[in-house]
């Protein structure tokens, strides 16, 4: 699947290859078509963490530099606190976001003169609202009947009671993949899980999600 010119005037910003990966391959499962040269398709970039992403947009005019912008972050442990700080970032380029994301995802569209960007978007995983990571949001793509799930994150607690070096902000990440150890070609990474249909594409949040890309890029 040869991606999106470089130079497309769209851009999607997240912050490392597992969130590049799993966006594409969940919207691909949407039917999003990544091959069609006759529609303008973002060009996907892998920040590397997420001082990488939002750094380089404080110090350039890189967040003026495309028709169309989106940002996919972690929450992490404080939804307000991440927020602050992108809105701090945006601030300091002269556009202004809202108080709060919006549990939708939050798009905002810009008619400033002297501006090439006229729409930005940001999504928080897993879901705008809560704390948490990537991890997080494709947890819930597991299928609800998979008894290994429950199980997965049992033994990811117990691996700290036995001596195991996982630190508790990293359980979901520990547990996800546990469960994709389990799986009949074990390991899978985000993107192949995806497109395999080891994990869904529809829960709520994807939905949200995929609407929100949609709003954004359209």
């Amino acid at each position: 699947m040869p991606p999106p010119p470089k130079n497309s005037p769209y851009r999607l910003i997240v912050e490392g290859p597992d969130d590049l990966h799993a966006v594409t391959h969940l919207m691909k499962r949407h039917g999003f078509d990544w091959d069609d040269a006759a529609r303008t398709r973002p060009f996907i970039e892998s920040a590397g963490g997420i001082d990488e992403l939002l750094e380089p947009l404080k110090r350039s005019t890189d967040a003026k530099s495309y028709a169309r912008l989106g940002l996919v972050l972690d929450a992490d442990l404080k939804v307000t606190d991440q927020w602050a700080r992108v809105r701090g970032c945006f601030s300091s380029l002269g556009i202004l976001l809202p108080d709060a994301p919006s549990a939708e995802g939050t798009i905002v569209d810009i008619q400033q003169p002297g501006l090439k960007v006229s729409r930005v978007g940001f999504w928080l995983m897993p879901d705008n609202q809560q704390p948490g990571i990537l991890e997080d949001f494709l947890g819930r793509l597991v299928p609800v009947d998979d008894p290994c799930w429950a199980y997965a994150d049992e033994v990811t607690n117990q691996s700290r009671a036995r001596g195991g070096r996982l630190a508790q902000k990293d359980h979901a990440k520990g547990r996800i993949h546990t469960w994709l150890a389990w799986q009949k070609e074990p390991g899978m990474p985000f993107g192949t899980a995806l497109t395999a249909k080891l994990l869904g594409h529809d829960s709520p949040e994807a939905l949200r999600f995929v609407a929100w890309f949609q709003r954004l890029f359209s």
